[in-house]
């Protein structure tokens, strides 16, 4: 709970600021550059999140990083407040509320689709197309695969989910059959 009014509060002053500079996909861009590296070094990550090493030791590291990276100069100030805060534990749900805040603000949104087998670019078109009329906004789709489903997809989006699994209809099945007997 605590980490999601964080992340909304941080992620809004970002927000208002990319919206002030006009680089709201830009500061995007240099979190997910950075939550990237941190997926990828987990010395990194710990070190940047752990209260036991010193403030001076992470700026320097982050600091090289982000030139590195060449990120923005207001991401790396805010960053670095993060740093002093220790609140970089929180990065990456303020990305995510970032984002779904960039979303809200361009008439977006983000559905995630999950289905027994790999979809072609057609079938993703016609998903999304499909959820586009239920929504009545843009519709970004994240899919993954599921083996288990067995057949079918189950659809997440704003809140709803719309679950058109062959799994999911087989154990309504023997749920009604058990009802019966």
């Amino acid at each position: 709970m605590k980490d999601d009014v964080v992340a909304k509060r941080y992620a809004r002053a970002l927000y208002d600021l990319g919206k002030e500079e006009g680089l709201q996909d830009k500061f995007l861009g240099d979190m997910e550059a950075l939550i990237s590296i941190m997926g990828a070094s987990d010395e990194f990550r710990s070190i940047m999140e752990s209260p036991l090493y010193d403030i001076t030791l992470k700026k320097r590291i982050l600091g090289k990083v982000m030139s590195e990276a060449k990120l923005t100069k207001y991401m790396e100030n805010f960053f670095n407040i993060l740093l002093e805060k220790d609140r970089f534990v929180y990065v990456e749900s303020i990305m995510d509320a970032y984002r779904q805040i960039l979303d809200e603000a361009s008439g977006r949104v983000r559905a995630v689709v999950t289905s027994a087998m790999d979809l072609d670019k057609d079938q993703i078109e016609r998903i999304s197309n499909a959820l586009r009329k239920v929504v009545k906004k843009e519709v970004d789709l994240d899919v993954s695969i599921d083996p288990s489903l067995i057949g079918g997809l189950i659809a997440e989006v704003e809140g709803m989910v719309y679950d058109g699994s062959v799994k999911t209809q087989i154990s309504r099945l023997k749920q009604s059959l058990k009802g019966e007997i």
